[in-house]
């Protein structure tokens, strides 16, 4: 069948967006000459919108239910893919009226939505999420899929974007050799404590005083990053506190020699921008860097305090068992990132 017009949606958080880049690239590639329309949050707005090869984008959040079922079938796509299945999308791609309807074959309501669904057990975790993604894509058609396969992962940040990481650098006269870190998290997965964070860094910026840190959050987590910094208590360490466009958070990471962070956006933003990265994971099999690990980098190290921790409480945020001689080794990791990166290493 001839396809003119792709509605692919992706309506979860940041993480989950960035790991569908990927798919976005390859529906393009594959159907140069279809419409590519995506269906996103609004927050997750900034990341889609300068990539070349998505045409439109709806936020969901701007319609009432009714509003976006009509504004789906206004389209009349050839195709709808959900890379991610609720019974919102299920609805999202029946009102489509796609004669090809892709989708992951999980819930109830999934059997009867796609005519060419592909039965994933996510939670079994045996691939990367964006993995995932790709199969769904590879249902349009297997052999176009295998012959035109290349991963992209780019993100496209506009010049806004880098003044505002030019400019803070400037305003604070931080170092060119820089390690960012995102400590902060939604509670997606297992984390370290903010103490943790601040006994960390104290100890890095002791050990390496000829670099900077950058601590960036969501504006609304401003007061705990300023705590943070009275933690910490010296050093060359500032707070990107950040109440604009998400994309500035990736100019300011794009800047970095070494990024820090848990499984969480900002770490994923990281990883499309090919930084190296020092990640802390969970080893449980639905959080772990098999199924949330960053993807299409390979300069990426993970410290997984939990690993020898078969009673590990999932229930707690923080991990039960990290301790002094883990902090050791996640201070040897960022250390040793820095050389690998100043040295040229891969």
């Amino acid at each position: 069948m001839e396809i003119k017009k792709i509605i692919v949606s992706r309506t979860d958080k940041i993480g989950d967006l960035i790991l569908s880049i990927p798919s976005f690239y390859m529906i393009k590639k594959m159907y140069p000459e279809a419409e590519v329309i995506v269906i996103v949050r609004k927050y997750n707005y900034e990341i889609v919108k300068n990539l070349p090869y998505v045409d439109r984008i709806i936020r969901i959040d701007d319609f009432t239910h009714s509003e976006i079922l009509d504004k789906i079938k206004y389209f009349k796509g050839d195709a709808f893919i959900a890379l991610y299945n609720d019974s919102f999308v299920a609805d999202l791609a029946k009102a489509s009226k796609a004669k090809l309807r892709i989708g992951p074959l999980s819930k109830l309501c999934s059997f009867v939505t796609y005519n060419k669904g592909v039965w994933q057990r996510r939670s079994k975790s045996v691939k990367n999420e964006a993995a995932y993604n790709l199969d769904l894509v590879k249902k349009m058609d297997p052999e176009l899929f295998e012959k035109n396969f290349e991963i992209n992962t780019t993100i496209y940040m506009g010049p806004e974007n880098r003044v505002a990481a030019a400019t803070f650098f400037s305003e604070y006269d931080i170092k060119d050799r820089v390690l960012v870190v995102n400590p902060f998290m939604g509670g997606s997965a297992k984390n370290l404590k903010d103490e943790e964070y601040a006994s960390l860094l104290k100890r890095f910026v002791e050990r390496n005083p000829d670099k900077s840190v950058i601590i960036t959050s969501h504006i609304s987590e401003e007061e705990r990053g300023n705590r943070l910094l009275e933690m910490i208590g010296k050093g060359d360490v500032h707070l990107y506190a950040n109440g604009g466009d998400l994309l500035n958070i990736a100019a300011i990471i794009d800047r970095a020699t070494v990024y820090l962070g848990p499984s969480t956006g900002p770490t994923h933003i990281a990883g499309a921008l090919k930084k190296r990265i020092v990640g802390i994971y969970p080893a449980k099999a639905t959080q772990s860097t098999v199924r949330w690990g960053v993807f299409g980098n390979d300069k990426v190290v993970y410290l997984v305090p939990d690993r020898s921790n078969p009673k590990e409480n999932y229930k707690n945020p923080y991990f039960d068992t990290y301790d002094s001689n883990m902090e050791e080794e996640l201070l040897t990791y960022i250390e040793d990132s820095f050389r690998a990166e100043e040295g040229g290493q891969n």
